[in-house]
């Protein structure tokens, strides 16, 4: 809501530009994006004009999944392919990393620091898995159903969604998920369970609610109250 009212942008960080570095090669726009990004570069000492380790190390990410055909395959087709559709009664824009409609499938490329990691949710109580932490399910239930609308499909005819996930492990690790039409239609049922709340904190009808953990609550955060020691025992 900062961004959107208050015109906040968030920090760049590295691994965010390490994932744009790993998607303009799937775009084949490689060369332009290092062009026009002189930081990926060392500017001193004895490695002045080369690469970064950090974006070395893309490269060898890159590699495996050039390597790999079956990641080519899931790869290959129309690249960032933008749709937007009203959903929930409201509208939705998508960009598509490879869209394959005449195999029945489309991709979203990820780059994540593992695959097979664990990562604790505080609201459930519970360890998820990296696709329910981040909320990749909802992503490509949510990609599809757009995606279905855009093209005039009928009712619960969606195209595939798959998932390449390449790590920044070192050898990096890699993996070719997808999703079936269950998972397509638990998620969105998900979403429109949810949905009126965030329709209602866009349209400014209810305050947002603060997590106190990203950026723009740090910078902006106000104590109402001091915290007991034990609050912080878990």
């Amino acid at each position: 809501m900062a961004e959107l009212t208050e015109g906040y942008q968030r920090p760049s960080t590295p691994a965010f530009i390490e994932g744009h570095y790993v998607h303009a090669w799937n775009e084949g726009t490689l060369d332009e994006f290092k062009a026009n990004n002189p930081d990926l570069y060392s500017s001193r000492g004895p490695t002045k004009g080369q690469l970064k380790i950090n974006f070395q190390h893309c490269n060898k990410m890159i590699e495996v999944l050039e390597n790999d055909p079956l990641v080519m395959k899931a790869l290959a087709g129309q690249k960032e392919v933008i749709m937007t559709a009203e959903l929930f009664g409201i509208p939705w824009k998508v960009m598509i990393d490879s869209y394959q409609p005449e195999l029945g499938i489309f991709a979203d490329l990820k780059a994540l620091s593992e695959i097979g990691g664990r990562w604790w949710n505080n609201d459930l109580q519970c360890y998820e898995n990296f696709l329910d932490y981040y909320g990749y399910v909802i992503q490509m239930a949510v990609y599809a159903e757009v995606e279905r609308l855009a093209s005039g499909r009928r009712v619960k005819k969606w195209l595939l969604p798959h998932m390449v996930i390449v790590t920044k492990q070192d050898p990096p690790d890699h993996a070719v998920i997808y999703f079936d039409y269950d998972a397509i239609e638990t998620h969105l049922a998900k979403v429109a369970k949810h949905i009126e709340r965030v329709k209602s904190v866009k349209s400014g009808e209810v305050e947002p609610t603060r997590c106190e953990k990203c950026e723009y609550c740090r910078e902006t955060k106000k104590i109402s109250s001091a915290i007991h020691y034990l609050d912080l025992i878990a």
